[in-house]
């Protein structure tokens, strides 16, 4: 994939990865990937954990001002650090997307034991029944009195009411986790935290100078989803 990190031939344009802990002017290690590499292996929870924990710190409240001007004075370095984070990313769809693949690998065992207690069939079944009786009645009216629209329409919303009870019950049933909530606006906060992240990285490995308040700042938002992450890893674990 074409982008502004790797230079044609394909090696890094910014830093070496092979660095060293203590080779930067601030004496930290920064591997530029780092960031990027551990947001591409977030699961969706992790991703709920990571952007909740977020809503809930004060220092995300408001955009940090040093590392607004650390974005402002390093452009072609911020935009190597956008490019490297969208290799490993893709688009905010693409990153979703594969954070519910992971999810999904976690759910197997548990997707596994349900077909084997035959729990699975069963609500598959239920389903299957739901969805005809949803559409049997509209059906039925609009086949034998198609001038009733007062009756097509009390039957619609009941059938739309029996959807959510009968939708609710049998997600119940099936004892699955429910799907966490991802909002696009939150992700992108957290996707700008792993930007920061980078950024930083990029820098230090380029040896340019980062006061240590404003590299703990950029940092803060991956250390928080690294935070988050692990709570997760240990409630499903």
């Amino acid at each position: 994939m074409s982008n502004d990190y790797h230079l044609p031939d394909g090696p890094p344009r910014y830093g070496d990865r092979a660095f060293t802990p203590g080779e930067g002017p601030s004496g930290a290690a920064a591997r530029v990937e780092e960031a990027a590499e551990g947001a591409a292996r977030l699961s969706l929870d992790d991703m709920a954990a990571a952007i909740d924990r977020r809503l809930e710190s004060a220092w995300a409240e408001v955009p940090d001002p040093s590392v607004t001007a650390l974005r402002n004075d390093y452009p072609e370095e911020l935009a190597a650090a956008r490019a490297l984070v969208n290799v490993h990313l893709g688009t905010q769809r693409q990153w979703r997307l594969k954070a519910e693949g992971i999810r999904d690998k976690r759910l197997a065992a548990t997707t596994g034991r349900r077909r084997a207690s035959g729990r699975a069939r069963k609500i598959l079944l239920l389903r299957v029944g739901l969805i005809i009786a949803l559409i049997a009645p509209p059906a039925y009216i609009v086949c034998t009195n198609q001038n009733d629209l007062v009756k097509l329409v009390v039957t619609g919303a009941v059938c739309l009411i029996a959807a959510f009870v009968g939708g609710h019950y049998l997600t119940v049933m099936a004892r699955v986790p429910v799907m966490p909530t991802i909002r696009g606006p939150w992700l992108t906060e957290i996707r700008e935290d792993i930007v920061n992240a980078t950024l930083v990285a990029i820098l230090l490995n380029k040896g340019i100078f980062v006061q240590g308040t404003t590299m703990a700042a950029a940092r803060r938002g991956w250390q928080s989803i690294q935070v988050a992450a692990k709570a997760a890893a240990g409630i499903h674990a």
